[in-house]
């Protein structure tokens, strides 16, 4: 990592050479910000691009694609002979190599930070993971457990019913005896009364 940004402050102070007459605007970027001149060479430069809507992004990080095509080119002007240091180069990469030290490790922090909530974020994430399918197994069992239930209620409702139905029909038959024996009755004390009268 540190090598990569060591890199990349050599070739920010390198692109610092020369200039395009005509400057590209960078919206995003104000010309009293610390990196808005070397920003603005590379740009010029053609070593790095703006996004269509002319904004830099410069809080974004570099992928290694870009990097690697910024060094690339870098290279191609050292050996063509276009590129030579010297004193001024030597100083402005000071300048800028003590303008990035802070922005280094804050930016190293960060991303250690970022690690850390990553890792954390992802321990979470199984956990609850863990959680949900204790909570499906549990679920899928009480619904289990509810369905045997219900399965048994089914049956003892049905016996119950076909209980009840043995009750009725056995209460008819009784209820119909109990008419027939009545009726016997009523019949033996009718006959009873009119033999009684007519001995009279």
């Amino acid at each position: 990592m540190k090598f990569k940004n060591t890199l990349v402050v050599l070739m920010i102070a390198a692109f610092g050479l020369a200039v395009r007459a005509g400057a590209t605007e960078i919206k995003d970027m104000k010309s009293s910000d610390w990196a808005f001149k070397s920003v603005q060479k590379l740009v010029d430069k053609g070593y790095l691009a703006v996004y269509d809507d002319g904004t830099f992004r410069g809080d974004q990080p570099v992928s290694r694609v870009v990097f690697a095509s910024a060094l690339a080119k870098l290279i191609d002007q050292i050996e063509r002979g276009e590129l030579a240091g010297g004193g001024v180069d030597l100083a402005e990469l000071k300048k800028i190599s003590d303008s990035f030290k802070n922005e280094v490790s804050d930016y190293d922090g960060r991303m250690k930070s970022l690690d850390k909530r990553l890792s954390d974020i992802e321990s979470g994430k199984v956990v609850i993971q863990q959680d949900i399918s204790r909570a499906t197994v549990e679920f899928r069992d009480k619904m289990d457990s509810i369905s045997a239930e219900n399965q048994q209620m089914k049956k003892d409702i049905a016996a119950l019913n076909e209980n009840l139905g043995k009750v009725n029909a056995s209460l008819e038959k009784e209820r119909s005896e109990r008419k027939k024996a009545q009726k016997a009755a009523w019949i033996g004390i009718v006959g009873a009364a009119v033999a009684g009268l007519a001995s009279n």
